[in-house]
């Protein structure tokens, strides 16, 4: 057998990032509990959750929906990625830039009046496939709208991020004003601490961005029911290690508004999303100015990669649920409704994710996981191939099965992890080019092809293949 390390569902909630972080998927849905750290609950907090048909100001004390202290789920939200090329991605183009007819108009509300999309490939089927692609195949967008919030509304929210201490709480380097549809910021009757960290100022600033332009927007572009679910300002410092957020999805969110707060010339990289298996498949997203903001659903793989600059970046996220009973149930009905209308490769990923480990109100059913994983690997998605790979090596590895079948089981994953690999993803191409060159999973030693593989992945930025092409003693036969 060969020693394979096996995914594990952390993501991160609507802060959901099923942060694929590789070699561990961390599932961008929520954050596995941090041991320590966090923001608390106070029992008298209010519940403002954002409906259709009131503003947040305008939602009812909701006090007997309260929760003892308990660590945010962001306290473990890390910068950082296994593996990230070196080099910057080659720029999103928005579709109105050769084709006036693909801006989108806004009906109202301030700053610029012209939001500009993107459509977002998918990876191709295979060839030899008969299988009918999904009705949202190749149909993915992005809408960007310059300017949606003012260069001062920006500025006054970074600002008292800055001043709150939040970002020093905790090594999460984010600032958290809303979690699970309840603002942080402590109530009216709540005793100061002091100089304790605290989002009050934020949030008093975010509530009428909310209510009058952000929340406005996003139902207008996406689903006039959205409802905020989470909604916290990241820090990238340039002179610090690790300023990558890993590709991932945001499981938990129907829709991500990503802002600018800074000047995004102020620093390099930022944003930007991932249409494929490939690291190639990267676009990083422009932005212009401070206020510029980026919308897109649950089924956009994305990232940060923060390189070098004068200064931090500075971005406002918001993560929505679908509906208000969404977010009070901290449920994600969109990702089962379009995986069984076989809308998406992408749903059908996140469900059979949600599947397997019993995540967000979907109970435990790995053979259904199993199903939606070919599915959608049969569409050409090869992190499902991946995923699927993962599963079967793990059963293979029961000791409450036969030997034939854990022979057949090894077989199959070995079979995905190919397939996986052919697809450009850098880590099913790094577990390949291993097991190949230690001889795992029946496969003989060979290290040509063991180079093959792990060349692939150390060309998208995989550390631990180039640690393992670099080392001559990683090649010598008794190391085997």
């Amino acid at each position: 057998m060969r020693s394979k390390s096996i995914i594990y569902a952390a993501g991160m909630a609507s802060a959901s990032i099923l942060c694929t972080s590789f070699c561990r998927i961390r599932i961008a849905t929520a954050f596995s509990p941090p041991l320590s750290g966090g923001l608390t609950y106070h029992a008298n907090s209010k519940i403002l959750l954002l409906r259709a048909s009131k503003t947040s100001s305008e939602v009812a004390d909701q006090s007997k929906r309260t929760k003892p202290f308990t660590p945010s789920k962001f306290a473990a939200l890390m910068a950082g990625e296994v593996s990230s090329p070196s080099s910057g991605f080659e720029s999103l183009r928005w579709d109105d830039e050769d084709d006036n007819a693909s801006i989108v108009r806004r009906r109202g509300g301030g700053g610029d009046d012209v939001v500009h999309t993107a459509v977002l490939p998918d990876d191709e089927a295979p060839p030899n496939s008969s299988s009918i692609l999904p009705s949202l195949h190749n149909r993915r967008a992005l809408y960007y709208h310059p300017s949606l919030l003012t260069k001062d509304e920006s500025s006054s929210l970074q600002k008292a991020a800055e001043a709150s201490g939040l970002f020093e709480e905790f090594d999460s380097r984010c600032a958290v004003v809303i979690e699970d549809g309840m603002y942080q910021d402590q109530d009216k009757d709540t005793v100061s601490t002091g100089n304790a960290p605290s989002s009050s100022t934020i949030a008093s600033l975010l509530r009428p961005i909310l209510d009058t332009t952000i929340v406005p927007w996003a139902r207008e572009m996406c689903n006039p029911s959205l409802t905020v679910a989470d909604a916290l300002i990241r820090s990238y410092d340039p002179a610090e290690e690790r300023q990558d957020l890993a590709t991932h999805y945001d499981n938990t969110a129907y829709a991500t508004v990503v802002v600018a707060l800074n000047d995004p010339t102020e620093y390099e990289g930022g944003l930007f999303v991932q249409t494929g298996a490939n690291v190639n498949t990267r676009k990083s997203v422009p932005f212009s100015s401070p206020g510029d903001a980026v919308l897109h659903r649950f089924d956009v793989q994305h990232g940060v990669n923060v390189r070098s600059g004068k200064k931090k970046r500075f971005s406002l996220v918001i993560w929505f649920g679908e509906d208000e009973d969404s977010v009070v149930t901290k449920t994600v009905p969109w990702v089962r409704r379009e995986a069984e209308e076989c809308a998406s490769v992408h749903a059908a990923f996140l469900y059979a994710v949600n599947s397997q480990s019993g995540l967000y109100g979907v109970d435990t059913n790995v053979q259904l996981a199993k199903d939606y994983y070919v599915w959608a690997s049969d569409r050409g998605h090869g992190l499902s191939a991946y995923c699927l790979s993962n599963l079967l090596f793990k059963e293979a590895c029961s000791n409450d099965i036969s030997t034939e079948e854990q022979n057949t089981l090894q077989e199959q994953s070995l079979m995905y992890l190919k397939l996986s690999a052919e697809r450009g993803l850098a880590h099913a191409q790094h577990e390949l080019g291993v097991t190949y060159k230690q001889g795992y999973s029946g496969v003989q030693s060979d290290f040509e092809i063991a180079r093959y593989w792990l060349m692939l992945a150390q060309k998208q930025g995989h550390g631990a293949s180039s640690q393992i092409l670099n080392d001559p003693s990683r090649w010598e036969v008794s190391h085997l």
